[in-house]
């Protein structure tokens, strides 16, 4: 662990970034947006208090691409390698659904491995909430312990830089030579501010009913018949809100087409669990032709069908779904009334 005086954060960054196509944070009001640029700006990028709008997923699996040809791989592998700033737990967690779903399950997405391994991350501390995060209540915490390459935590006494993979220990090596090691000030300021972070996370969490112990995947099995399911989906809208703004959220069709030229091509995009189609066969026949069974079916894979095949959920609880919502759906709404009903 090394560190870093507030005063060098621009030019710290801007060594990292060099070479890279550069994704970072904008404030916009109390919200951050993840934007591409060509370099760190000081003036115009942040670190960030907690996760922005837009997931991270986004960046290694884009909501639409051109799969297929030949041409599409190599292209992708003659890009330059990317940098992220500013990525926070949720984000970082949620990768690890989609490296199991994508990477390590035969047959693995070259695309995706490819975006992967030319991506960076660095990422950050929350040092504050939004009102619709409950990452406690699902086993996270508001600060990475692995899953990026480099993490900042920044506190009053500085901020406190440590490698988490042996490529970040690598480029801190050749970026950052002359940092000196991390006190036992700087240490202890970081576990503050993250244990302060986490208990206003939690009691906001346990506001609304969802603790960090709750066995949510035995709530949303034990509720498969029961009504709640009915109530909530009279609400939704069928927008596909929730699916696409979630961090964890995975699921795509392939659309088959012609380019420009006329050449056959192949475009992958981002599909919602709850479009009427989402689970037609090929004949014809809808398994889950209701709304209510297709919002049950969206709890199920991320409280139940993850928890038995990875061991954790398909949820970090970044709450971007229920800002996302049309029909103002709150996930953590949906999980306490499952609670209450198991």
């Amino acid at each position: 662990m090394l560190k870093l005086d507030k005063g060098r954060l621009g030019d710290f960054l801007q060594t990292l970034c060099r070479g890279r196509a550069v994704y970072a944070l904008e404030q916009d009001g109390d919200q951050y947006h993840l934007v591409r640029a060509e370099a760190w700006d000081p003036e115009r990028h942040v670190l960030g208090a907690y996760r922005p709008v837009e997931p991270l997923k986004s960046l290694v699996f884009p909501p639409r691409e051109r799969v297929g040809a030949p041409a599409a791989l190599a292209e992708a592998e003659g890009a330059a390698e990317s940098i992220v700033v500013g990525a926070k737990n949720c984000d970082v967690s949620a990768l690890r659904i989609h490296d199991f779903v994508l990477r390590e399950t035969a047959p693995a997405d070259p695309y995706y491995a490819l975006a992967r391994e030319k991506t960076l991350i660095v990422s950050c501390d929350c040092t504050d909430a939004r009102e619709v995060c409950f990452c406690p209540a699902v086993g996270e915490q508001p600060y990475v312990k692995e899953g990026s390459d480099i993490n900042l935590a920044a506190t009053p006494e500085g901020i406190l830089v440590e490698a988490l993979s042996r490529r970040g220990a690598d480029l801190l090596r050749r970026a950052a030579p002359g940092l000196p090691p991390a006190d036992e000030a700087l240490a202890a300021a970081r576990d503050a501010q993250r244990a302060r972070v986490g208990e206003l996370v939690r009691e906001r969490a346990a506001s609304r009913g969802l603790k960090r112990d709750a066995d949510l995947r035995k709530a949303v099995r034990g509720t498969e018949e029961h009504g709640l399911w009915d109530e909530f989906a009279e609400d939704c809208v069928e927008c596909g809100a929730c699916n696409l703004a979630c961090c964890t959220c995975h699921c795509f069709l392939l659309a088959d087409g012609r380019d420009a030229d006329g050449r056959p091509a192949r475009l992958r995009q981002w599909d919602s669990c709850l479009y009427l189609n989402f689970a037609r066969v090929a004949g014809g026949a809808n398994p889950r032709r209701r709304r209510a069974a297709r919002l049950y079916n969206r709890f199920d894979k991320k409280f139940n069908f993850f928890p038995e095949v990875l061991g954790r959920y398909a949820c970090d609880g970044c709450g971007r779904c229920a800002e996302a919502c049309t029909g103002r759906i709150d996930i953590r709404d949906v999980l306490k009334r499952a609670l209450d009903a198991a």
